[in-house]
């Protein structure tokens, strides 16, 4: 088998954690796995690792009680879509003029977020610069 047919093309991990803090590694672990997958560079996986924390820690604060965090990765070669997503408590809007969406938005582009039905999603894409499209 070559190389070519053993990337990954349009391949869907979804996860699903209790919404806290302390299971936030996993996620990004995951997604430092699944770059490699993409192969993705190093230093783009550090960022998408940060990125994942960055969007985790702006989602939880608004988690309602008992809720999941909610993770699903979109794998392409040279790029790994995320979209992270909590049940939120009503009326929770992310902050989106802080430190943590400047960094999110350093780190990953496009980053946006939803709000749909109760839940808050928060999507980022992270590509390898020199990835063919």
């Amino acid at each position: 088998m070559n190389q070519a047919s053993q990337r990954p093309n349009g391949d869907v991990v979804e996860i699903r954690v209790p919404a806290d803090v302390v299971y936030v590694s996993t996620l990004r672990l995951t997604a430092a796995a699944l770059a490699a997958r993409c192969e993705l560079t190093i230093d783009d996986i550090e960022d998408l690792r940060l990125a994942v924390d960055e969007a985790c820690a702006l989602l939880l604060p608004h988690a309602s009680p008992q809720s999941t965090l909610e993770a699903r990765f979109v794998l392409a070669y040279g790029q790994l879509e995320v979209q992270a997503s909590i049940v939120s408590v009503e009326g929770a809007q992310v902050d989106r003029t802080g430190f943590a969406w400047t960094v999110l938005g350093a780190l990953a582009a496009p980053v946006a977020v939803q709000h749909d039905d109760g839940h808050i999603t928060i999507a980022l894409t992270k590509r390898r610069e020199d990835a063919a499209q």
